[in-house]
């Protein structure tokens, strides 16, 4: 993954996102993520979920490096 995009979404919507995320126990980012993905095929969504695990590893090292454990943890 290297960019990110922003996604606005009515304020409704976005506190419904919110609040499953929060039953489910994951990021609002993670829960939105797995939704897109949900219909691709396995293989692409396998390919997915790799390039994003990758490059949330690759930040928590930079948080680490910078000596934010709080915010490197976030990342795992």
């Amino acid at each position: 993954m290297t960019d990110s995009v922003i996604i606005r979404f009515p304020r409704s919507i976005a506190e419904r996102l919110e609040r499953e995320a929060r039953k489910l126990g994951v990021s609002l980012e993670e829960y939105v993520f797995d939704l897109v993905l949900r219909d691709l095929d396995p293989q692409e969504r396998a390919k997915e979920y790799i390039e994003v695990s990758a490059e949330l590893l690759r930040k928590a090292r930079e948080e680490l490096e910078g000596g934010d454990v709080r915010q490197a943890t976030e990342k795992l």
